[in-house]
């Protein structure tokens, strides 16, 4: 196989499949799970989840997940030509997965492993709408270097990167930033920054990405500041752009060049939080680099992540949505 990427924006990351339920708090409590958090489990035990919920009479929504992969298929459905690199296990789930990316749109560039299945992940959100997420990585764990060729990660004009990569992935992390022509990072969950922090950082100091992502939990890790603006001043440190979320309340975006622009959410009914995030970083990707405006690129940001949260599951937007918005 040829690994060209015809595409503007060629993402790595984890290929997951998204298990999406409604509960009250006490199925966390039973289970000594911290409301929030991000727990890792095994494949028998996330099976048994499943099937506990399911006989409890909880509707259980399955849809395709993973940052990245929620990313690309985003900036596809906005027009952005992207492509998508991730492993999955030899299994009717990960080859639906890539079908399903690939009818929206986006290229796809498939490494199978043949020992794990595909990865699975957990949404459980209560009462609160907080999301507390309890996953399999299976195949998803690791993506080794050797199988991932310069070429491809050169063939892009962007390479977009979820922080998730750094846990047991590092190698080919380190690739990816020596070689991209230009880099994009998300620093995905606070919990993987606290874990990989010093490593992280000297990797960007070595190689600067051109933006760097992070919500205001990660922020704070990654930077060990605490307000807004001190974190959002420290992340120009490591990336040319700051862009720090945060939540209901909008976005900072810094520049090194000294552009600065706060951009509000818009006022939604939230139904599913569930890739919020990656779908501000799709629409304020897609228009950055048709205008390189960073309050353009913002205010598409929080339409399209205004749209997703509407509805349940992580690429629920539809671009026809956009035009009901203010």
């Amino acid at each position: 196989m040829i690994l060209v990427a015809p595409a503007k924006i060629l993402g790595f990351g984890q290929v997951l499949w998204d298990y999406t339920v409604e509960t009250d708090f006490s199925f966390l409590e039973k289970r000594g799970f911290t409301l929030g958090g991000h727990h890792l489990v095994d494949k028998t035990t996330l099976q048994k989840l499943l099937r506990t919920l399911e006989e409890e009479g909880h509707t259980v929504m399955k849809n395709p997940g993973g940052s990245t992969a929620n990313v690309m298929s985003n900036l596809a459905k906005l027009g952005t030509k992207s492509a998508f690199c991730g492993k999955h296990g030899k299994d009717q789930d990960g080859f639906e997965y890539m079908k399903i990316l690939q009818r929206e749109g986006v290229i796809t560039y498939e490494l199978l492993d043949e020992k794990e299945a595909t990865g699975r992940l957990l949404c459980i959100i209560t009462p609160d709408k907080e999301r507390t997420f309890v996953v399999h990585w299976g195949a998803a764990e690791q993506m080794p270097a050797t199988r991932i060729e310069k070429s491809l990660i050169q063939s892009a004009e962007l390479c977009h990167v979820e922080g998730y990569l750094i846990i047991n992935s590092a190698e080919v992390l380190k690739k990816i930033f020596e070689n991209a022509y230009c880099l994009t990072y998300d620093l995905a969950a606070h919990t993987v920054v606290n874990r990989t922090r010093p490593v992280l950082q000297e990797l960007m100091k070595q190689h600067p990405p051109f933006i760097l992502f992070a919500n205001l939990f990660e922020g704070k890790t990654f930077t060990q500041k605490n307000s807004p603006k001190e974190i959002s001043d420290e992340m120009l440190k490591f990336a040319e752009i700051a862009v720090l979320t945060l939540g209901a309340k909008g976005v900072i975006i810094k520049t090194r060049e000294g552009e600065e622009h706060f951009e509000k959410a818009l006022p939604t009914p939230v139904v599913d939080t569930t890739g919020a995030g990656d779908a501000f970083s799709a629409g304020f990707l897609h228009e950055f680099l048709k205008t390189m405006d960073i309050k353009k690129a913002a205010r598409l940001g929080v339409k399209t992540a205004s749209a997703t949260i509407r509805r349940m599951g992580a690429r629920s937007f539809h671009p026809q949505q956009l035009k009901e918005l203010c």
